[in-house]
Parts: structure tokens; sequence; C-alpha cells
């Protein structure tokens, strides 16, 4: 074997306090208590052995002056003061650090509320500017009274904020309307004949209902020709018509198929180009 590896740091086992893991098996010191002076000894000023040294050595140089607690009294008053002094310094040099440190932890509280005021503050402006959102889409979708309408408002907000992405992902893009209707107003064949003309394509597509929150589809009825607005299925109907076919067709005299009706679907298409442009006023 390499004589590196029979080198004890790199021995298997034995205690964690030995090689170069040495001073592991001691507690952490506590470094923000502060570090204790390299210099210090219990002889230095201010410390009570440093107090009973000094005022031992005054005492026994010190010649007799007038009775013994008198000689006592001056030999202990320099240490006394030199003691005194260091411990004011002491207890000061305590003092300035009780005060940084409480000073630190004003500051940094402080900046805690300071930063969860603007929190709240960002909030609040967030909240207020959907409010208003709300209010402008309420004021666009009034009620018959000429009332806003929150609830219009807030589900035209839902629309432009998450719905379109999900009725999208669903139907499909080309097959979704940008634009969200209100149903509540397109509840006539009139209206809905208009709504058709002024949206070429409008049949079999899909539109947001703001007042009832859910998707429609403009479909007519194979039958009687009258549109209607009927939740949407999921499922596109690329013909543009999901109402259901008539189960009963009139037959023909002996059960036979009667001739195709031209003049009846000519004299439909005329009477709604007249509806609407006399709707319209034109």
């Amino acid at each position: 074997m390499n004589r590196t590896l029979r080198r004890p740091m790199f021995r298997i086992g034995g205690s964690a306090g030995t090689g170069i893991t040495s001073g592991l098996d001691q507690p952490r010191k506590q470094y923000q208590e502060g570090t204790p002076n390299p210099y210090a000894s219990n002889l230095m000023p201010g410390t009570l052995p440093g107090f009973l040294t000094s005022f031992g050595l005054d005492l026994l140089s010190r010649p007799p002056q007038g009775g013994f607690f008198q000689t006592v009294a001056a030999s202990a008053k320099g240490p006394f003061e030199t003691f005194q002094a260091a411990e004011m310094a002491r207890a000061q040099q305590q003092g300035e650090r009780d005060f940084l440190r409480s000073e630190t932890d004003r500051k940094l509280e402080a900046a805690d509320k300071r930063l969860d005021k603007e929190l709240d503050f960002k909030r609040e402006e967030l909240n207020m500017q959907d409010d208003a959102t709300v209010m402008a889409y309420a004021e666009i979708y009034k009620d018959t009274n000429g009332a806003p309408n929150i609830i219009k408002g807030q589900n035209a907000k839902d629309f432009f904020d998450t719905e379109y992405n999900v009725l999208t992902q669903e139907y499909g893009q080309e097959s979704v309307s940008v634009e969200p209707i209100d149903a509540s107003v397109l509840q006539t064949q009139k209206a809905l004949k208009l709504f058709r003309k002024q949206n070429p394509g409008a049949e079999g597509k899909v539109f947001f209902d703001v007042a009832s929150g859910k998707a429609v589809k403009l479909a007519k009825d194979s039958e009687t020709g009258d549109l209607a607005l009927i939740p949407a299925t999921g499922v596109v109907d690329t013909e543009g018509d999901a109402m259901p076919e008539p189960k009963i067709k009139n037959p023909g005299l002996f059960g036979q198929e009667t001739k195709p009706n031209i003049v009846g679907p000519a004299i439909e298409r005329l009477g709604e180009e007249f509806s609407d442009d006399f709707y319209q006023g034109t």
C-alpha cells in the first residue's frame, strides 16, 4: 500500500477529534455573544482578583497612617477607583452594544413593517384595478333599467382573464368568438336575426354569455328556421346547426315525397332581409 494512505489522517475509524477533524468533537463556539479578549487575565484592572492584588500590594508597601483602618482605607482607595472606572467603562460598552443591537432590531422591524405596508398597498391597488375593470364592464352590460350589472361585469372580466383560453382549448381558437355577448338581450327572433346579420359566420360559433357565465352557440332550427342560443355541447358543429331534425315529415300523396319547396325559402329570405332593413331604419 502507498505510504501516503498509511498516514493517520486516512485511517478508518477512531475519534473525530484527531487528524484533520481536530476540534470537531468540541461544542460550537457561540460567536454571536462576542469573542473574549485573548489578552485578558484575572489580574487585569476592573476584575476582582486584580483589585485585591493591587489593594494587597499597596497595603503591604504603605507605611502606617494613623490607625489600622485608616491605612486600609488609604490602600484601598486607588485600586477601588481603578476597579470602579473599569466597571463603568464595561457597563458603558455593554450599553452601547445593547443600544446598537436594539437599534438594528428596530430598523429591521421598521423595514419589515414598511415592506408589509407596501405589499398591502400593492394588493389594494390590484384589487381596486380589478374592481374598476368589473365596473367598466358592468357599465357596458347594463340591465334593462340602465343600472350597471355587477354580475355581468365580473363574468366579462373572467372571460378576458381565463375563460377565453379555456374555451379555445375545448373548441378550438377559430370556433370561439373573441368578444362575449349578453344573451339576455337576444331573446327575440328580431334581435337574433339582427345579431346574425351584424356578425357574419355567427351560426355554429361559440360565444361566452356574460348573463349566465356559460358558453352558448347560435343555431337554427331546421324545421322552423328559428334562431336560438343553445348551450355549447363541447363538440363544434361544423354545419352550424345543432337543432335536431324533426321526427315527423309531411308526406306527399300516397306516402310519396313532396316536390322541393322553392317558393317558401325564397319568401322567407325576402322577409328576413325586409325585417332587418326595417329594424335598422334603412
